[in-house]
């Protein structure tokens, strides 16, 4: 049986065929430029589809390099279809999450853009007792990140599709209910999945919604965001600040107009990486459990895409 390794990360390649080497001997790893019967190929560790899912016959699971899979949708649906569970790059999105709430509750992106200008005007201070954030989508990540948002005494509220409990975090769903938070939060953070219900969810409908003078940190998809919309929002000031990690086109091209968003921290999605060992000690776990007929962990649920 084969595993192939659709990346060019050296550091990933290394990493698993350590791994496979010590816990999986009897399965075969290849690369794209390497020779390798498609016949064999039973597992496939990618970031983005391949071109034809057909060349290989015997392809059972599909791993995603990270933890979002939208990118598969067309996905045959007799795959599985495994994300990545890594608690190093959850931390670093919570963190990223942290780094800019505290950046919009200081207008920290108001500031850089006056630097910009040699503009020397003081805003209100506010402090994080003081200030409303909800937190949109509460899987693994958005959990805790409003846990971590509660803890350092922000005012924590969140939304998802299906209810949740966490103590001290006002937890809602039902797009009522949402609505009625956008009209509350000082700060919006984005942290859902892409679904064909959530894509262009940050539309001028939404930021219509959204409290006068508040921010977005947007740590989720790119396709979430219309950002002639979110420029419209800032532009006229109805946007006090935003923090954006993800776009529709990556790498942002050269002169895109999303460049020059006023009273915005712009990050080439950055906010968490998938560490190759613990990505590939997940892969090779579940190969293990597949092979001794256990259920997969970390499968995506394909009805509901994520």
């Amino acid at each position: 049986m084969t595993l192939l390794l659709n990346t060019n990360d050296t550091d990933r390649i290394d990493a698993f065929r350590a791994t496979f080497a010590r816990d999986l001997p009897d399965v075969t790893l290849v690369t794209p430029e390497e020779a390798f019967d498609p016949a064999q190929v039973r597992y496939v560790f990618t970031w983005l589809p391949l071109p034809d899912w057909s060349m290989f016959p015997a392809l059972e699971i599909v791993f995603s390099v990270s933890a979002g899979v939208d990118q598969f949708a067309t996905l045959p649906p007799d795959l599985a279809l495994i994300k990545m569970s890594d608690p190093n790059n959850t931390r670093m999105v919570v963190e990223y999450v942290l780094s800019g709430c505290l950046a919009c509750l200081r207008d920290l992106p108001s500031y850089a853009w006056a630097q910009r200008h040699q503009d020397w005007k003081a805003a209100p201070v506010r402090c994080a007792a003081d200030t409303h954030v909800a937190v949109l989508g509460l899987g693994e990540i958005g959990c805790l990140a409003a846990e971590a948002l509660r803890d350092i005494g922000f005012q924590v509220y969140g939304w998802s599709r299906s209810q949740k409990h966490l103590p001290g975090v006002t937890c809602v769903t039902g797009n009522e209910a949402r609505d009625h938070l956008l009209s509350q939060a000082d700060i919006v953070v984005c942290l859902l999945p892409l679904t064909p219900e959530t894509r262009g969810i940050l539309s001028r409908e939404t930021f219509a919604r959204m409290k006068p003078g508040a921010s977005l940190v947007h740590v989720g998809r790119g396709a979430h965001c219309d950002f002639g919309d979110l420029a419209e929002a800032l532009g006229r000031g109805h946007l006090r600040n935003a923090v954006i990690d993800v776009f529709d086109t990556e790498p942002l091209p050269e002169g895109d107009a999303v460049w020059a968003l006023p009273r915005t921290f712009l990050t080439p999605h950055i906010a968490g990486r998938t560490d190759a060992q613990t990505g590939a000690q997940n892969v090779a776990t579940n190969i293990a459990r597949h092979k001794g007929g256990l259920d997969l962990l970390w499968q995506v649920d394909r009805r509901k895409g994520y």
